[in-house]
C-alpha cells in the first residue's frame, strides 16, 4: 500500500476518533497557529449564549452632581436633599430611580435600594464609611440595574458585624454588600467590603466591575456573582476565608460564568482563587491567585486514615477532610484563556475544569502542589506562554493536544500525563489525594507545534494509549529511576514530523512504533552526566539536534526531519555545541569535541526496541 494513501487513513482514523471521543456541546475548530504540524480539532462548550460584553453605561463614570439626590450619613442622624430617597434616623432608603450621590459616615445604619424593577440607579460614594451591625451596610432589594461609581479620589467603606442572621423573602442576606438586582462598579476610586459575618460583596444577579480600586476581605467567599462575574477593568484585592470570586448559578447553562477582560487582581483564597459554575473565560488582565496557603500546602493523606485532606492549607476546621478544594482557576465547564498576564501559586490544581481547557494565548506561570493544569476531557494548547514552574503532574488529561505556543513544565511525577476516565481525587499509593486517579486505559497526546520542555522526576511524557508526533520541538529530561521514562505509552507512538529528545533512564526506556517522513531513533548507553550535551550527528558530522538536559540520563529518543532510511548517524555525547539556546537545544550547528557514544545505521524509518538494545524494530519502510 502506499504511503500516501495509508497515512490519509490513519489521520482519518484519528481525527474521528477525536471527535467521537469529546461529545460536548459543539464543535470549534481551532485556527493553526504558526504551528509545524496539522492543528488538531477539539470539541469545546457552546458559548454563544454567554453575555462577555459591557455596555457604554458599564463604563461611564460620569455624573451630574447638579440634578442628584444628596444622602449625607451621621450617628447623629442620616439625611437626604432632594427626591428619590429618605432617611429614617440613620438609615436611608432609595425608592426611584436616579443618581444619589452617597457621603459620611454611620457606625450602625444601612443604605437600602428598594426601586422598580425598571428602575436604574446610580450611587456615587464621595467618602462613605458605613458599618451595620446586624446585616448589609449596602442592601440592593429591588431595581433593574445598579451603577455604584467610585468618584475620584474618594475612600469608601463598608462593613457588616461579626455575626448575624438575616433573610428576606427566599434570599439570605450574609454579606456586607448584598444585591438582587444586576450590579456594576466603577469610577476612579476605592472602596474596602469587610464581609466580618460572612461574604464580602454578593449579586445575586451580574456583577460587572470596569473601574476603581476594589479591596475585600470576607470570612467566606469575597466576590460572588451569581448569574456571572465580568471584569472589565479596575484594581481588585480579594482576600477571602473561602473562595476569591465564584459564580454558581446551576439552573442556567448560559449563566454562572465568570469573564475577565481587563483589570489587575490580586486573590487570596483558602479555597479556590476563581470557581465558575460553568465557562471560565479569561481574555485580558493581570491576575495573581494564592489558593491553599500555596504550593508549600501540596495535598496529602490525612495521618493514617483513609479520608485524605488537602494539606494544611485551611486556618478554618472545616477546610480538612471535606470536599472543597483549593484550586488556582476553577471551572465545572469549559476554560478558555486567549490572554492576559496570570500567576497561580496553589496548593491543589492551578488550573481545573471537569470538561476542557484550551490557551490560546496569554502569559501562565503556574505553581502548584498538584497538577499544573488539569482537565477531564481535553487539554489543549494552541499558542501563549504557559510555565510550571513545580507541579506533581504538569499537564493532564484525558486526551491533551499541543499545537502552538512556548511551554515548560517542571513535575515530581509525569510532566505530561493523558489517561481516559475522570480525576476522582482518589488517593493513590503514597496518600496523595487525585495521584493516579483516571480509571481508564485510554488517553492520547499529539503534538503538532509550539515548543515544549519537560523536566519530570516520573515519566516525562505519558500516554495510557497513544502519542502522535507531527510537529513542534519536544525536548524532556526524564527520570533518573528506572521505574519510569521519559517517553512512556500503552498503545503506539507515532512520528510524521517535528522535534522530539527524551532523554532518561534506560529501564522503562520506550521508542516509537511507526514512523512517516522522517527516522526515529531509540538507543541507550552508558549512564552521561547532568548537563552533558547529546547530539544525532550525520555522516558529515553535521549535528541535526542536540540537547543539554538538567539531569543525568542514559537512553534517548529522538525523531528530526533530516533522519533518513538508509543513512548513518552518530550519537554524540558531550563536546561544544555551538548556537545552543536557553533551552539546552540546538538544530542544524556544529560540534566539536564529545565522545561518541554509538553509531548506527537505518536500515528503516524505526532504529531501536522498547527494550533498548538497539536494532531494526519494524516499522514503516
Amino acid at each position: 500500500m502506499k504511503k500516501a494513501k495509508l497515512y490519509g487513513k490513519i489521520v482519518l482514523c484519528f481525527l474521528l476518533a477525536l471527535v467521537i471521543s469529546l461529545p460536548l456541546a459543539s464543535c470549534k475548530k481551532e485556527e493553526s497557529n504558526g504551528t509545524d504540524g496539522e492543528t488538531p480539532t477539539i470539541t469545546t462548550a457552546d458559548i454563544s449564549g454567554m453575555d462577555f460584553t459591557f455596555t457604554d453605561r458599564d463604563r461611564d463614570a460620569s455624573y451630574n452632581e447638579n440634578s442628584a439626590t444628596v444622602i449625607t450619613f451621621s450617628d447623629s442622624g442620616s439625611t437626604v436633599s432632594g427626591s428619590g430617597a429618605a432617611a429614617d434616623g440613620n438609615d436611608v432608603t432609595v425608592t426611584a430611580a436616579g443618581t444619589y450621590l452617597v457621603s459620611g459616615s454611620a457606625a450602625d445604619a444601612v443604605l437600602t435600594v428598594d426601586a422598580g424593577d425598571n428602575d436604574k440607579i446610580q450611587l456615587v460614594l464621595c467618602g462613605l464609611s458605613l458599618t451595620c451591625t446586624d446585616g448589609p451596610a449596602l442592601y440592593i432589594r429591588g431595581g433593574d440595574k445598579i451603577f455604584l461609581t467610585l468618584a475620584g479620589d474618594s475612600v469608601n467603606i463598608l462593613s457588616d458585624g461579626a455575626s448575624y442572621t438575616l433573610t428576606d423573602g427566599d434570599s439570605t442576606l450574609d454579606a456586607a454588600f448584598f444585591s438582587r438586582a444586576d450590579l456594576t462598579i466603577n469610577g476612579s476610586g476605592s472602596l474596602t467590603v469587610n464581609g466580618n459575618c460572612k461574604h464580602g460583596i454578593v449579586s445575586k444577579d451580574d456583577f460587572v466591575m470596569t473601574g476603581g480600586v476594589l479591596t475585600v476581605m470576607a470570612a467566606n467567599v469575597a466576590l460572588n456573582g451569581k448569574d456571572c462575574v465580568k471584569i472589565g477593568g479596575g484594581t481588585l484585592t480579594l482576600t477571602a476565608g473561602s473562595d476569591g470570586i465564584r459564580s454558581d448559578n446551576t439552573d442556567d447553562g448560559t449563566r454562572g460564568f465568570v469573564y475577565l477582560s481587563d483589570g489587575n487582581l490580586t486573590i487570596t483564597a483558602e479555597h479556590d482563587g476563581i470557581q465558575a459554575q460553568t465557562v471560565l473565560k479569561i481574555d485580558g488582565g493581570t491576575i495573581g491567585i494564592t489558593s491553599g496557603g500555596g504550593s508549600v500546602n501540596a495535598s496529602t493523606s490525612s495521618s493514617g486514615g483513609s479520608n485524605p485532606m488537602w494539606g494544611n492549607w485551611g486556618s478554618s476546621s472545616s477546610s480538612a477532610g471535606t470536599s472543597e478544594s483549593a484550586k488556582g482557576l476553577k471551572a465545572d465547564s469549559d476554560i478558555f484563556i486567549t490572554g492576559g498576564t496570570i500567576t497561580v501559586d496553589s496548593s491543589d490544581d492551578s488550573i481545573h475544569s471537569n470538561t476542557n481547557v484550551e490557551i490560546t494565548g496569554g502569559v501562565l506561570t503556574l505553581i502548584s502542589g498538584d497538577d499544573g493544569i488539569h482537565a477531564n476531557t481535553a487539554l489543549a494548547v494552541m499558542n501563549g506562554s504557559v510555565t510550571v514552574t513545580k507541579s506533581y503532574e504538569g499537564l493532564e488529561a484525558s486526551e491533551l493536544l499541543i499545537a502552538g505556543g512556548t511551554i515548560s513544565v517542571v513535575a515530581s511525577d509525569d510532566g505530561l500525563n493523558a489517561a481516559g476516565g475522570v480525576d476522582s481525587s482518589s488517593t493513590a499509593s503514597g496518600g496523595r489525594p487525585g495521584a493516579g486517579a483516571f480509571s481508564s486505559s485510554t488517553g492520547k497526546i499529539t503534538i503538532s507545534g509550539g515548543t515544549l520542555l519537560v523536566n519530570a522526576a516520573g515519566d516525562g511524557i505519558d500516554s495510557n494509549g497513544t502519542i502522535t508526533v507531527t510537529g513542534g520541538t519536544t525536548l524532556v529530561a526524564g527520570p533518573t529511576n528506572s521505574g519510569n521514562a521519559a517517553f512512556d505509552f500503552d498503545g503506539s507512538a507515532t512520528v510524521s514530523g517535528g522535534i522530539l529528545m527524551a532523554l532518561g533512564s534506560s529501564g522503562m526506556a520506550q521508542g516509537f512504533t511507526t514512523a512517516e517522513n522522517q527516522g526515529a531513533i531509540l538507543v541507550t548507553f552508558s549512564t552521561q552526566s547532568a548537563n552533558t550535551a547529546l547530539s544525532l550527528c550525520d555522516e558529515d558530522g553535521r549535528v541535526l539536534v542536540s540537547f543539554t538536559p538538567s539531569k543525568a540520563y542514559a537512553s534517548a529518543v529522538i525523531t528530526a526531519p533530516g533522519i533518513e532510511k538508509g543513512e548513518k548517524y552518530s550519537v554524540v555525547a558531550g563536546g561544544t555545541v555551538a548556537d545552543t539556546d536557553a533551552m539546552g537545544f540546538a538544530k542544524d550547528t556544529t560540534l566539536e569535541g564529545g565522545n561518541t557514544l554509538k553509531t548506527l545505521e537505518m536500515s528503516s524509518l524505526i532504529y531501536g526496541s522498547s527494550s533498548g538494545m538497539g536494532g531494526g524494530m519494524p516499522g514503516r519502510k
